[in-house]
């Protein structure tokens, strides 16, 4: 597997169960949610804007995608929808590494950057840098319709406080998604 290809299989209409334990607080939250992830075109203008905050040539990124985001908490009953933009830069030697950047649209914070490397086995790996906080992922396809991730967030002074488990299921197929001709899925 490729960079290019793991990016377009997380495209879809996904069904996400989260569980997630903030192990200071000794809080648990369980959460559902529905996530729509659309390939965008290189010249759409929210990228356009997320790339020059980041200081990232537009030409240079692989693959970048929209994620639409609605929230339920099912203890609490609170809901909130939520969109970011997924934006990998392949290192120009090896495309399975390079900087990701995660611009969030409904928030007035600056993009998050990390870094991303994909393993032989498909495993894609990811740490970004949060203003206080350091999140480290593992995502990983068991098949192309069930979709895996593990999270540890950690403040960067001090050991792990937050750890999360997310099972993401394909409810909607990625080709009814991709026929845009102008979206360049590939460099």
């Amino acid at each position: 597997m490729n960079i290019s290809k793991f990016f377009r299989l997380s495209l879809g209409v996904w069904r996400s169960q989260r569980t997630g334990h903030n192990h200071e607080l000794s809080h648990v939250e369980d959460v559902q949610s529905t996530l729509t992830a659309t390939p965008l075109a290189l010249d759409e203008a929210q990228l356009l804007n997320a790339c020059r905050d980041s200081r990232i040539d537009q030409y240079d990124i692989s693959s970048p995608y929209r994620v639409d985001q609605d929230y339920q908490a099912r203890f609490t009953h609170w809901q909130q929808s939520h969109s970011y933009l997924v934006i990998p830069v392949p290192n120009p030697d090896n495309a399975n590494q390079g900087t990701l950047i995660y611009s969030y649209l409904d928030l007035d914070t600056p993009p998050s950057q990390g870094t991303y490397e994909l393993r032989p086995d498909g495993t894609l790996m990811v740490q970004m840098l949060e203003e206080n906080a350091v999140r480290e992922e593992r995502i990983w396809f068991p098949s192309a319709n069930l979709r895996l991730h593990v999270s540890m967030i950690r403040p960067s002074d001090r050991a792990v406080t937050t750890t999360i488990f997310t099972s993401d299921v394909r409810t909607s197929p990625v080709s009814a998604l991709t026929d845009n001709p102008a979206i360049a899925l590939q460099r």
